[in-house]
């Protein structure tokens, strides 16, 4: 009796690790973005009122990914230190309401507060095409 409930834990356990492996929450991922390109040291930490992205080296890097951000504010401070040498994209936030209260191309640098709007989940939302060079942004509660 003991071999076939092995055997059901085993399928069990495959399925379920297979499932939490092809979950398209990039939240579930917070180790480095998925897409096409190069790039090398990402780090993405993603903690309430504190969220950073780093991807260092990249190489024709494209993505389209996003990642829920909890903010316990009304706004956030963005600061971009990205260095791009080709490529565009951009950087979008919004509140937990959906609306955009951010929006710069990646190359941009600086900081800036962003619009007010509602405590929440965020989201904040990274969409390089054709990058070559380094992405770099930290999200803060303002």
């Amino acid at each position: 009796m003991r071999r076939p409930q092995f055997r059901c834990f085993a399928v069990l356990l495959v399925v379920m690790l297979g499932v939490a492996a092809c979950s398209d929450d990039p939240k579930d991922n917070p180790v480095g973005p998925v897409g096409s390109g190069t790039g090398t040291d990402p780090a993405i930490t993603n903690n309430t009122d504190d969220f950073q992205f780093q991807l260092n080296n990249t190489t024709n890097f494209s993505t389209n990914g996003g990642y829920t951000w909890r903010n316990t504010g009304t706004s956030a401070r963005v600061t971009q230190s990205s260095s791009i040498s080709s490529g565009s994209g951009t950087l979008v936030i919004r509140d937990s309401g959906g609306r955009i209260v951010y929006s710069k191309n990646l190359n941009e640098g600086g900081t800036v507060t962003t619009e007010t709007g509602p405590t929440g989940e965020w989201r904040i939302e990274v969409a390089p095409a054709g990058v070559t060079g380094s992405i770099n942004f930290r999200v803060q509660k303002n």
